[in-house]
């Protein structure tokens, strides 16, 4: 289909909600990560961003970004800056409803892995646990950060070398993957996700 009509956007023009809606909206679709991370006072918490990304290979790195909310720096970011370390769960269809609840602004002092009923595994080489739902588990060690915007509406990429890997019975074979058994749950916009499994060649 060729497209004969568009119309012009200028982003400056839109308020920075607005702006975050229309970016997230037409960047699609997108990964997510749910990033375990361990409080000073040994509380996990789980957080789901889909502003996940490969940042290189070798190193393996991979990136996430969070926003800073109108309390200040997120739990997950407070908890990486402090830590150093964290597992990134890759998040399955049959996880949805779960990882929503995740999102939600709970207290440092609560456990999201505990109110939505996640299971987890000790993770072999960070403290943070992983979970036992998630078919591929990165343990990371923060490599660096960078941030972006500014006060009010600062971002932070969070850039993690993975230090471990575990894969699910079914989900690879020597480098292979099999994307049917990780059934990966993409984002689209706000409470809207979409299916994996549906694919075809080109």
């Amino acid at each position: 289909m060729v497209h004969s009509d568009y119309s012009q956007l200028d982003l400056s023009r839109f308020a920075e909600p607005d702006r975050y809606k229309f970016l997230m909206g037409t960047v699609i679709p997108r990964p997510i990560a749910l990033v375990t991370s361990l409080s000073r006072e040994g509380v996990l918490n789980a957080a789901p961003f889909s502003q996940f990304v490969v940042i290189s290979v070798t190193p393996s790195l991979l990136g996430f970004v969070a926003h800073e909310s109108e309390h200040g720096l997120k739990d997950t970011v407070r908890n990486v800056l402090e830590s150093k370390e964290y597992v990134i769960n890759t998040v399955s269809e049959r996880m949805a409803a779960q990882v929503q609840v995740c999102s939600e602004s709970f207290p440092p002092s609560v456990s999201e892995v505990a109110e939505v009923g996640f299971h987890t595994l000790p993770s072999m080489l960070i403290r943070p646990c992983r979970i036992a739902e998630s078919p591929v588990h990165f343990e990371c060690r923060l490599h660096r950060t960078a941030e972006f915007g500014h006060e009010g509406s600062r971002t932070h990429l969070i850039v993690g070398e993975i230090v471990a890997v575990h894969c699910a019975e079914g989900v690879v074979s020597g480098h292979r993957v099999s994307h049917q058994a990780i059934n990966a749950l993409g984002r689209i916009a706000g409470r809207s996700y979409c299916r994996t499994g549906d694919k075809f060649d080109v």
